[in-house]
């Protein structure tokens, strides 16, 4: 009965973490979360994947220490060219989810102060306009940076 109960427990342990977040805010929860690797003096990006399970929300800024300027970006096609486009809130509709990724919505990091490592962990501070700030932790991904970058 209790070596039952023991890798009953395990497995349920285990299946929760499958589903835990890397970093949660309220009603928002966020996943996936990795930036490319980059020398000083160089830019990257930053992606993840928001979840909302409440009312709408938006992310209004980012910081990171890492780099002399952080932005919020995102892709568009300007004059027939695919053009990066600085914006002031990234939505995220009520019980929904947006994803930054390659050629959409990402975090700019202008200006490395410091070299990104592949393996590296790096801190990310989020700010939302309604569930307030979180860090996150994005994982250094050696990857190069796409055309515009």
């Amino acid at each position: 009965m209790i070596r039952r109960l023991t890798i009953a427990t395990a497995a349920f342990c285990a299946a929760a973490g499958v589903y835990a977040a890397d970093a949660k805010i309220g009603n928002i929860s966020i996943d996936d979360i990795w930036a490319r690797s980059g020398q000083p003096g160089q830019v990257s990006a930053a992606y993840m994947e928001v979840k909302n399970k409440g009312a709408a929300d938006k992310i209004v800024a980012a910081n990171c220490d890492c780099a002399k300027a952080t932005e919020l970006h995102d892709v568009k096609m300007l004059d027939g060219a695919m053009k990066m486009v600085p914006v002031t809130a990234m939505d995220i509709p009520a019980n929904g989810e947006l994803k930054l990724k390659p050629g959409a919505y990402h975090i700019m990091l202008i200006g490395l102060n410091r070299p990104l490592v592949a393996g590296d962990m790096l801190p990310i501070k989020l700010k939302f306009e309604k569930a307030g700030e979180v860090t996150v932790q994005a994982k250094v991904k050696d990857k190069g940076l796409p055309a515009g970058h």
